[in-house]
């Protein structure tokens, strides 16, 4: 799964910023976005694939955030014991460290590529500390970096509120973040505010941790391949049903996590694609530090081309490949 997620992150982190592609409703909820890929399946162009790609490929982020949950609570409810300071401290130092690689490189790319990036250098210092999320107007470069303070938040909660405590709470506290939101101007700058945010990743957050302590039961619903197929058939309905109502979208986590947990075990069976996605989980770390880095030196020229298809190719093979080359520096053994 985390082979997959990391996939469509690449992609749609890409194909959202192709001049003339239909974006995604990631953030807010504007229903014009879905007005105009409705408009593209009715009249489609040379781009459609690419609006296609857009339209279903935001989800990569929801799906790191719900193998966080199920991980951690499995390590630590499991038996793991730390203390809530060093738990803190440790996750910390970890996501610091690997910001602090991604920055230096796009640092050094943009300086040769496009030097008058540099001068959001000071917007640097409030990301690589995890705070930058909470000025109101956030300037988080590169773009998806925007996670790494959103998901601290997300562990500073577990640790402090949901670990080892009641399901009721964790229930609760998933109901309260979508309430917040449901009472939230859907594209307004509010909702903005607090999708970068934590409130974004309680449900996804939460339903990994519920998962992890009811496995079980939940995994015996796709115990069968005829079982995974009629779950992934149900939820990718409901998953492209979710998006054409600000209400439902709140909801669409679910959705996902209920399409990627039938379509990882189908892709299990296949013993070429279970590898492939296992090894690309391996680097998918290292992916998600280096793709928007060339995604800044390759969207300009490539919204001036004329095949945004071979554009896209070279882009995710170079994500792949730099990974791998940069995977022993990026990523400590042990």
């Amino acid at each position: 799964m985390r082979g997959f997620a990391i996939i469509a992150i690449v992609s749609n982190n890409f194909s959202t910023w192709l001049s003339g592609v239909i974006g995604d409703n990631e953030f807010g909820f504007d229903y014009s976005q879905v007005e105009a890929f409705l408009s593209s399946l009715r009249n489609p162009t040379g781009d459609f694939l690419m609006d296609l790609l857009a339209f279903y490929s935001p989800f990569g982020v929801m799906l790191f955030i719900f193998l966080s949950g199920y991980g951690l609570t499995l390590k630590y409810e499991g038996g793991h014991n730390q203390s809530a300071k060093q738990f803190i401290a440790d996750h910390y130092q970890k996501l610091f460290l690997m910001q602090l690689k991604g920055v230096a490189l796009f640092l050094a790319v943009i300086l040769v590529f496009n030097p008058d990036r540099i001068v959001y250098f000071k917007y640097l210092i409030g990301q690589l500390l995890m705070v930058e999320n909470l000025n109101p107007t956030p300037k988080i470069i590169p773009g998806p970096y925007w996670f790494f303070g959103m998901i601290m938040e997300v562990y500073i909660i577990f640790r402090l509120v949901l670990y080892r405590r009641p399901t009721w709470l964790l229930i609760s506290a998933i109901f309260l973040s979508i309430l917040t939101m449901a009472f939230v101007e859907p594209n307004g700058s509010l909702m903005y505010y607090l999708r970068y945010n934590f409130f974004m990743a309680i449900l996804p957050f939460g339903t990994g941790m519920l998962v992890a302590r009811y496995s079980n039961k939940i995994y015996s619903i796709t115990d069968s391949s005829s079982k995974c197929t009629m779950a992934l058939l149900l939820f990718f309905i409901l998953l492209t049903a979710c998006k054409f109502n600000f209400y439902s979208w709140l909801f669409m986590p679910l959705f996902i996590i209920g399409v990627s947990i039938p379509l990882a075990k189908l892709l299990n069976k296949i013993h070429l694609t279970s590898e492939i996605f296992c090894w690309l989980g391996g680097i998918s770390g290292v992916m998600f530090l280096v793709h928007p880095i060339l995604r800044e030196v390759l969207i300009e020229r490539t919204n001036t081309c004329e095949s945004y298809y071979g554009m896209f190719l070279v882009y995710v093979f170079l994500t792949i490949s730099l990974s791998m080359i940069l995977k022993p520096v990026f990523i400590k053994k042990g």
